[in-house]
């Protein structure tokens, strides 16, 4: 049974796989890369869950997927939002994005934006059926500077304003 669970600085090997998977699979979709990541300490990776909220989908215990949710000046920033192929579609996407909106709930945060592709059909409509609308922002992605990465948020649900 698929189970999404928030990784703490002990779990930095599964944070490692899991993320070095991603970039392997996905290696435009982030704002870093391989090499760079590969390149990482423990300390780095314990780091991670130190500083974010960083949450795994897993499958049998094995992390298939991943999200993070940073705090920034705009709300809670979702960002590496990955799960493997051969898992995709059948709603643990939607569990990660769930997990990060409930992290910005807890912290009384009332928005969370998440950065994306242009050119992403597949994740502009996952995002949209979700109900992020795009913020007007854009910029080239730090680590592809020929992609242009547009800003989308979406209302924390049952947020007090």
């Amino acid at each position: 049974m698929p189970e999404v669970t928030r990784l703490t600085p002990q779990d930095w090997s599964a944070l490692r796989a899991v993320r070095l998977a991603a970039l392997v699979d996905s290696p435009h979709a982030f704002a870093s890369t391989l090499a760079r990541e590969e390149a990482f300490t423990e300390a780095d990776w314990r780091s991670w869950p130190s500083r974010h909220a960083v949450f795994a989908a897993l499958v049998d215990g094995t992390p298939v997927g991943l999200v993070a949710g940073a705090v920034d000046p705009a709300g809670l920033e979702l960002v590496s939002l990955w799960l493997a192929p051969g898992h995709r579609g059948g709603g643990l996407a939607d569990e990660l994005v769930a997990a990060v909106v409930g992290r910005a709930r807890e912290l009384g945060i009332d928005t969370v934006t998440a950065w994306v592709w242009e050119h992403n059909a597949r994740a502009r409509r996952f995002y949209d059926r979700l109900g992020f609308a795009p913020t007007g922002r854009g910029e080239p992605n730090p680590a592809h500077q020929d992609q242009l990465e547009v800003e989308l948020a979406l209302p924390v649900p049952g947020h007090a304003r």
